[in-house]
């Protein structure tokens, strides 16, 4: 991992750092007993086996035990500790992730991707683990194993030292080109899987859409392709890791080789190496490259854990583009009135650099007064959606500003901005759960008359009366149990039940048919008579009856005024009219 990701990691457990301590306390007695054992088998043949000893074979065999018993407890009680570590590691990061996830705004997760976010949340964290668990049962092992087998041989066996150099030049060139060539891969390889990821997903979501227009085989071809990339971007790692282990093996047998030729030659030669400082020196070259061993086995994890790391810390690190200001004007949610004004606003969304790119709204100005409605038509991609989504301050303003009563929203707290208005989005999102859930979202201390008279209103209490739970009735996930006209009445009756001052339906009523439509409209005009409604639409019968009808086009509103007026007087208000419903068809979709 890199340095700093390191250290970002060791912050998150510093309070857990005793439990830190005593695994390298563990590691330590457990190093000891393990370098301990060749050092007594040394004497045990020199001056027990070879020179009959009995009583000497007796004892030294007997702390050889101690040192073995007291080595595997350590190693058992350590990997205890990396087992706890790694769950906890695992639940601080999708706690903190998912927590920073919750503060972005719209236009930073509009540039991670929720399929992007999604992998991030789950393989990369587990990648994660799996590297704080080989580091904390392994890999802090290896330098106290390696350094104390160089101590021992230097003193026991010098005359062979320069094999022991030999090794470590050689596996530490190997180290050095596995980095190299392992690292960028493994970056690239994650950024693959995150667009298999996207590729899934996206067949998965829309797979009726698939099915219906026959494309399921472009979906296929389209998948493997991406796993094919996939495929290409992961060999190459794996090609390396592949060799590593290998190339630790190779330079074991090596070193067993040489020192057998070399230590025997001076064994014999009577040059001071006894026969048992021989064997010792193979079980220490043993136990030297039982540290390669650890550092060629948990290398992949840590170099796949960095990787992983790097893109957790991007979302962690990312600033939210909407905050809340310093000092915040205080307003009170039960007297606001509900004046909404657009002042000289320009909006553009932001591209992958933060940077605002092309105009979507040029030089919006208007004023809505309390209690009155306005609705938005225009065609696909005039900016009507945009425009309301800058009132509860999804995004903000590039130029001008949007007021409530006369404060700027970008003065006020996201919270209190946001419990002052009820929104229905354009596409319904219902959570899995019941129907009392899904209505009281927003709320949580609703009473059931509050939730009955909002369902009403939005034309759910009809349907939900012929499901046996009726309100604890099973929503599926993404409310996939119900029609497209019950979830957005539903989606309308959660924000319905919020009683709020400022009202936004983005075409919410587009799946409803016209009936249906008409009787929410009635329900929510005498329910909501004190409330600023905004109401965008792709056809005229879902505004006819709005105060004023804001016609847009090019990101400019063109024309206001009421249906009559703007039939009089507007050329294009008069075209949509007639396509719409000059000729007595009034559009609707499955209720």
């Amino acid at each position: 991992m890199k340095r700093s990701n390191y250290k970002r990691l060791f912050k998150l457990f510093y309070g857990y750092r005793r439990w830190f301590l005593l695994s390298i306390i563990l590691n330590i007695f457990f190093a000891a007993g393990a370098l301990a054992i060749p050092a007594l088998s040394a004497a045990l043949i020199d001056y027990g086996i070879l020179k009959g000893n009995f009583g000497h074979v007796l004892d030294i065999g007997f702390l050889m035990l101690i040192a073995a018993v007291i080595a595997g407890i350590c190693q058992i009680a350590n990997a205890a500790i990396a087992v706890w570590a790694s769950e906890y590691c695992t639940h601080v990061l999708r706690k903190k992730t998912f927590e920073k996830i919750q503060t972005l705004s719209f236009g930073n997760i509009d540039r991670f991707r929720s399929s992007d976010l999604l992998v991030r949340l789950t393989t990369d964290i587990m990648n994660v683990k799996t590297a704080v668990m080989q580091t904390i049962m392994n890999l802090m092992q290896a330098p106290l194993l390696l350094i104390g087998a160089i101590i021992i041989l230097h003193f026991t066996a010098q005359s062979l030292m320069w094999i022991i150099v030999s090794l470590l030049i050689i596996f530490t060139i190997s180290l050095i080109i596995y980095f190299v060539i392992v690292e960028p891969a493994f970056s690239r390889k994650q950024k693959k899987i995150d667009g298999v990821n996207k590729a899934l997903r996206e067949t998965l979501t829309g797979i009726r859409v698939v099915k219906a227009f026959v494309r399921q085989q472009y979906e296929i071809d389209k998948y493997q392709g991406a796993i094919n990339e996939l495929k290409i971007a992961a060999l190459r790692p794996q090609h390396v890791m592949a060799y590593l282990m290998p190339t630790v093996i190779a330079i074991s047998f090596l070193g067993f080789g040489a020192v057998y030729y070399f230590g025997g030659v001076n064994v014999l030669s009577g040059e001071g190496l006894l026969i048992g400082n021989v064997t010792s020196a193979v079980q220490y070259i043993l136990i030297l490259m039982m540290p390669l061993m650890i550092i060629a086995i948990v290398l992949p994890f840590i170099t796949q854990a960095n990787a992983s790391l790097t893109r957790i810390f991007e979302i962690m690190d990312a600033i939210p583009e909407i905050s809340d200001p310093i000092n915040p004007i205080q307003v009170n949610p039960d007297t606001v009135k509900g004046r909404v004004i657009f002042e000289h606003v320009d909006f553009a969304y932001r591209n992958e650099n933060g940077e605002p790119e092309g105009e979507v709204l040029k030089d919006i100005n208007l004023i809505a007064e309390p209690g009155e409605t306005i609705g938005f038509l225009g065609s696909t991609g005039c900016g009507k959606s945009s425009l309301i989504s800058l009132i509860p301050r999804f995004y903000d303003v590039t130029r001008g500003k949007v007021t409530i009563d006369g404060v700027d929203v970008r003065d006020m707290k996201q919270s209190t901005l946001r419990s002052i208005i009820g929104i229905c989005l354009q596409e319904p999102v219902l959570f899995s759960g019941n129907i009392r859930d899904a209505i009281t979202f927003g709320r949580s201390d609703m009473t059931d008359d509050e939730m009955i008279v909002a369902s009403k209103a939005a034309d759910v209490d009809g349907f939900v009366k012929n499901i046996p739970e009726t309100y604890d009735g099973k929503v599926a996930r993404r409310g996939a149990n119900f029609s497209g006209g019950q979830r957005q009445r539903l989606s309308i009756a959660r924000a319905l039940a919020t009683k709020p001052r400022i009202l936004i339906l983005d075409d919410s009523t587009s799946a409803c048919d016209v009936a249906t439509e008409a009787r929410i409209q009635d329900a929510i005009t005498d329910m909501m008579k004190n409330v600023t409604k905004f109401i965008v639409a792709q056809r005229i019968s879902s505004v006819i009856t709005a105060d004023r009808i804001v016609l847009m086009e090019h990101g400019r509103i063109v024309a206001s005024g009421t249906h009559t007026e703007l039939l009089a007087e507007n050329a294009l208000y008069q075209e949509i009219y007639e396509s719409q419903l000059g000729s007595g068809l009034h559009p609707g979709g499955a209720s």
